[in-house]
């Protein structure tokens, strides 16, 4: 276990403080990438593709929008709604898919309602790489089609313009859609704080790498949203300074709450939020999101703690629960995940299918699905610790089987911590040193750290959200633990505490534990 006292300081951080140097020193960072956090670019895409986008836009006779309803979605959406209008093209129809009905990306039906309705041009926005059928039938239609996504291509499109990250320069190659429309109004000179405040946040929500034209978008956006001029984020976020963890824990979950709860709520309705300029309206949608979001809290700690005792003995806990909500199945599959350091599969009937979701942080899971029948599925996709799927009703006791048989005989690879030890007091003046590198996220990660448990402390619980430890005489005043699924005991049994630090303005430094050791 490295100890933070013993870490090497990198000297390209020297005029920083050790503190600094010696988590830089850690990141084992490149030349290429000092030089991008001590000499942030400013890289403007000239690529044909991204003026080839603002063509079709502006040729547009009658604009539909089709976007994806997560914060990518529907800010990528909102972002070419305003560059359309910019542009001279009013009335532009957008549509942001029922997670529910609709599931991912544009339907048939979609395209043939927006023709229907006399729509000419069809704009896909973080979605339409894998439309090929849908976009054989705007196209038999009379429509003209443009793809804006970042997703793998796995079949290429023909015929149809596509600005994709894949077919960009190095500089702009891990974009998400919001991203990819920053880079069509920055080529339009119309980077106004919506737009760089909306690129910013789908940008951390999409967990796109933090380097190139990405960090550029980053850094823009929070610089945006702390001069406290865009209501729409504001008003949901309730907080006074912005960075990558304020915008990861206390506007993004909102956002993707109200396309969790499509049964409740219809995401188009974020869509007109984002857009609008009207501080009534704002305000008033606002406390529904809010709303909503609390709802989707309750639901998923219900959900946890139902799942939690459902655990099994076995190396692989499938749970099948009816009366779980079908927008919080991520989030409780790695909850439970993560309690039991296993994988986990959630799941619940609907209609001729089972729904689930599944998390790991030690097995593959695209090993283990990659090993499974493939008749068992309608649908079925993801990487090594996450996974979704609709397992056919039918066949749920057969596949129950096999998963479990398989996963007893695939490798067991966690998730290395690299959390480093800390055996020297820290202050809220180390990490606000740190503070100067923001953003830090995927592909600029701090470690997390471990602290030794003091022996002056007492334990209070936070209203069926979890533990906190109070400490006495100790350099850290508290530290908090949202796990409601274990005793008391356990907390009490712990010798160390790996979690991660977060400045907040008004209560200092804190420390969120992720695990108990």
């Amino acid at each position: 276990m490295r100890k933070i006292s013993s870490l090497k300081e990198d000297p390209r951080f020297e005029s920083h403080g050790s503190f600094v140097s010696k988590m830089m020193g850690a990141l084992e960072l490149t030349d290429v990438q000092v030089d991008a956090l001590l000499n942030p670019s400013n890289i403007k895409c000239e690529s044909t593709l991204v003026l080839d986008i603002v063509s079709f836009i502006q040729n547009s006779e009658k604009l539909m929008v089709c976007g994806d309803y997560d914060a990518d979605g529907v800010c990528s959406t909102s972002m070419a709604i305003m560059i359309a209008n910019h542009l001279g093209i009013e009335d532009v129809g957008y549509y942001i898919p029922n997670r529910f009905n609709d599931g991912y990306g544009v339907t048939k039906n979609t395209v043939q309602l927006a023709a229907d309705r006399g729509y000419t041009d069809l704009l896909l926005v973080d979605n339409g790489v894998k439309a090929h059928a849908e976009i054989a039938l705007a196209q038999s239609l009379g429509m003209r089609v443009a793809v804006v996504d970042h997703h793998l291509i796995e079949t290429p499109l023909e015929d149809v313009l596509v600005l994709h990250p894949d077919l960009l320069d190095d500089y702009f190659s891990t974009m998400s859609a919001s991203g990819l429309m920053y880079l069509v109004a920055e080529s339009i000179d119309f980077l106004t704080n919506k737009i760089k405040a909306y690129g910013a946040l789908a940008t951390i929500a999409d967990v796109m790498p933090l380097w190139g034209k990405n960090r550029e978008i980053v850094l823009e956006g929070i610089r945006t949203l702390n001069s406290h001029n865009i209501l729409n984020i504001d008003a949901i976020s309730k907080q006074k300074n912005y960075n990558s963890q304020v915008l990861s824990f206390s506007v993004i979950p909102k956002i993707n709450s109200v396309g969790r709860m499509a049964d409740m709520v219809n995401m188009n309705t974020m869509v007109q939020y984002l857009l609008s300029d009207d501080p009534k309206l704002i305000t008033q949608y606002a406390s529904q999101i809010m709303s909503i979001d609390t709802i989707r809290k309750q639901k998923g700690k219900d959900a946890k703690e139902v799942a939690l005792r459902k655990i099994s003995g076995d190396d692989l806990d499938i749970i099948i629960d009816n009366d779980i909500h079908e927008g919080v199945l991520g989030i409780v599959a790695n909850q439970v995940s993560s309690a039991t350091q296993k994988p986990a599969i959630l799941l619940k009937e609907s209609g001729e299918v089972y729904k689930g979701s599944g998390r790991s942080n030690s097995v593959s899971l695209k090993d283990l699905f990659d090993q499974l029948d493939p008749n068992y599925f309608d649908a079925f996709g993801g990487h090594d610790f996450a996974f979704g799927m609709s397992i056919k009703k039918g066949l749920i006791h057969d596949f129950i089987k096999d998963a479990k048989d398989i996963v007893t005989s695939l490798s067991v690879t966690p998730k290395m911590s690299d959390a480093i030890l800390i055996d020297v007091p820290l202050s809220a003046a180390h990490f606000k040193a740190l503070e100067v590198f923001e953003p830090f996220g995927e592909g600029l990660k701090l470690p997390a750290f471990i602290i030794e448990k003091p022996r002056e402390y007492k334990i209070v619980r936070l209203n069926g959200f979890g533990y906190k430890y109070v400490f006495d005489n100790y350099w850290l005043k508290d530290a908090v633990y949202f796990n409601n699924g274990i005793g008391k005991s356990e907390l009490e049994n712990a010798r160390y505490l790996e979690g991660n630090f977060s400045l907040h303005p008004k209560f200092g430094l804190s420390f969120q534990i992720d695990v108990l050791k």
